[in-house]
């Protein structure tokens, strides 16, 4: 089956796997062994599994490991702008930053590259509140590979 993203932790993943023949669920260490391949750091990595005993063949499936959760530090608000601060995680090529006046929908997005630790959003409507949050993410290829969302910052601009 597919293996679903992973976040990087800075060791080793091992993802689980569920290998079928048929309806029969096989069994690891009895049916196939399981190699892994680049499972440390963030990007692309792979899983061999080859067939053993009764079952023949190989197949190498593809899973990424991702950056970690982004900590927002700051949200400072200022007239019709507003500064948020977030402390950077390892093997990003940059951020996604999102803000909005609901907490929920309606989000506009901010690229900034893996340099940036803040960003001052300008041309906001002053006295409304808005909702940030921030994530990591790593380009492999021409795709971007997100992280998980930063809690979500609420502030009063100016």
């Amino acid at each position: 089956t597919n293996v679903k993203n992973v976040t990087y932790t800075g060791k080793t993943l091992k993802p689980k796997v569920t290998v079928k023949y048929g309806k029969k669920t096989l069994k690891n260490g009895i049916d196939y062994t399981l190699s892994y391949k680049n499972n440390k750091n963030i990007g692309k990595a792979t899983i061999t599994i080859k067939g053993k005993g009764n079952y023949t063949g190989s197949k190498t499936i593809n899973f990424y490991i991702v950056p970690k959760k982004v900590t927002i530090s700051s949200v400072k608000p200022g007239k019709k702008q507003l500064t948020v601060k977030y402390k950077k995680v390892t093997g990003a090529s940059g951020y996604q930053i999102a803000y909005s006046t609901s907490k929920s929908k309606g989000f506009k997005y901010i690229t900034v590259n893996a340099k940036t630790a803040s960003k001052v959003i300008k041309k906001l409507k002053s006295k409304r509140n808005y909702y940030v949050k921030v994530r990591a993410y790593k380009t492999i290829g021409k795709k971007k590979y997100y992280g998980a969302y930063s809690a979500i910052k609420s502030i009063k601009v100016k």
